[in-house]
């Protein structure tokens, strides 16, 4: 397999794994530095081989006991494979040198896996008074703002990032263009990496940004012609094939998606994203019974990663739940709306709403409205709790009732609010309100392009772009539902 990574594909790396791979395959007791022994081992934690990731550090561990790489590596190791953050602390223990980088870095990487990143902000804080030399502390001030942004604290890492100054280095641009990105600014986020294939056409990870960029500005097209070339560059990267996959959903293209997230299965059969968005596609596509076999076997695989899977099961169970639904099993529908309750960290508020609109469809009206009732009251009239069970009830084909609630978000949100504008529009369209629905198109395409093209890509042409479905219905064109 290929990464995107260019110095696993260097010829100088692939000396070292070539070394460690024959000494092994001989039985041989070799000598290398912790280091090399660390790139060797994250080498094979890509593959997705903990077992053998784990067997080099634990051989490096027995020749260098107290080295921070290693156990730095091992704890990391703990927190991504296991979520143990206990562990990840025994690790950190048994570190000699506690006045090393690797040994900061992960200290503040158990806080943040601990939902401690204020903590982690200040100890790295405390860290940056210690660094007298200039460059080493400009090295550190990038790190940390990655370290942040690999939590999605992009608010933070923004700060760390802003303490540079090596502005031009492609470390802090690529960290710069995710930052816009996970704001929302995808005009800028769409300019950095341009700039950065400029300079680095062979870039995956570049082509791979850029993609996601495009597809939450809602270009889907764009999207997949990046993704292709990342793609091109490797037939085998993750993110490019999720990424065009993505986008064939995006279109209504089911059938091709499917096959990227098949693609993406086979290649790593341990990841329950692919099952999750198969099992999309079938159920776009009417193959109900399909789509719960790939649920299924989402689920089961997302079940081996637990706790580090929750966000995905609850997106799994929700699927689900959904699913049983349209097939008129009530019992199994709601039986896994009570495992979204079970799942630490579930919204209760939002488990309330699927479950009112489950209850709903299944003919339980009161049973369900009093569930709504019951989310909003707990939620304190959260406008996105308010937004989920308007569009639930649109897609309950309630659209008097929807229609009212996305009028009383508009009236009690202020500008920033960017959701829900897409589903507004859909309710004024089955309602007859040309104007009104002429008037929310414009809304959903200026605030939240990416809504825009999820919501009502079956409402225009396939080839037409976001950005021209205002313009092509100024032109007299009929909606297509």
């Amino acid at each position: 397999m290929k990464f995107s990574d260019k110095y696993y594909e260097s010829k100088e790396f692939q000396q070292i794994l070539a070394r460690y791979e024959a000494a092994k395959a001989d039985g041989r007791s070799l000598y290398m530095e912790p280091e090399e022994l660390a790139d060797i081992a994250e080498y094979y934690q890509m593959l997705g081989n903990g077992v053998e990731a784990t067997n080099v550090l634990e051989h490096g561990l027995s020749m260098f006991p107290g080295s921070d790489i290693l156990l730095a590596l091992r704890a990391r190791m703990a927190l991504f494979n296991n979520n143990d953050i206990a562990m990840a602390q025994q690790y950190v223990s048994q570190i000699v040198d506690t006045t090393s980088f690797e040994y900061y870095y992960i200290v503040a990487e158990i806080m943040l896996a601990d939902k401690r990143p204020d903590d982690a902000d200040q100890y790295l804080n405390d860290v940056v008074s210690k660094i007298d030399d200039e460059e080493e502390r400009d090295d550190f001030y990038v790190d940390s703002a990655m370290l942040f942004a690999d939590y999605n604290c992009y608010d933070i890492a923004a700060t760390w990032l802003e303490r540079s100054t090596d502005y031009e280095a492609d470390d802090y641009k690529q960290l710069q263009g995710k930052i816009a990105l996970h704001k929302g600014n995808y005009e800028e986020s769409e300019r950095i990496f341009n700039e950065l294939l400029d300079r680095d056409p062979f870039s995956a990870p570049y082509w791979n940004s850029l993609a996601s960029t495009q597809l939450l500005k809602g270009n889907a097209r764009e999207s997949i012609e990046s993704s292709e070339y990342s793609i091109a560059i490797n037939p085998e990267d993750p993110d490019a094939l999720l990424n065009k996959a993505n986008g064939l959903l995006r279109l209504g293209n089911y059938t091709e998606a499917r096959n990227y997230y098949h693609r993406f299965s086979e290649l790593y059969p341990d990841d329950e994203v692919g099952y999750l968005f198969e099992g999309v596609c079938c159920l776009n596509d009417e193959s109900i019974d399909d789509a719960i076999a790939f649920y299924l076997q989402a689920e089961k695989v997302a079940l081996q990663h637990q706790p580090a899977s929750n966000a995905n099961l609850l997106d799994i169970y929700n699927e689900l739940a959904l699913a049983y639904a349209l097939k008129h099993d009530s019992e199994k529908a709601m039986s896994y709306n009570d495992k979204m309750a079970e799942i630490p960290d579930a919204d209760n508020d939002e488990v309330l709403v699927m479950r009112g609109h489950l209850l709903m469809s299944m003919g339980q009206i009161k049973e369900g409205r009093d569930a709504y009732i019951q989310a909003l009251k707990h939620s304190d009239g959260s406008p996105k709790i308010f937004l989920k069970i308007a569009i639930s009830t649109y897609d309950l084909r309630l659209y008097d009732h929807s229609y009212r609630m996305f009028q009383f978000l508009r009236r009690n949100t202020d500008d920033s609010w960017n959701e829900g504008y897409s589903y507004e529009a859909l309710c004024c369209y089955a309602l007859h309100k040309d104007d009104e629905f002429l008037e929310a198109v414009k809304m959903a395409i200026e605030k939240n392009p990416y809504e825009a093209q999820l919501v009502l890509s079956d409402v225009f042409p396939p080839d037409l772009e976001v950005k021209d479905y205002y313009q092509w219905l100024l032109e007299g064109n009929t909606p297509l539902i």
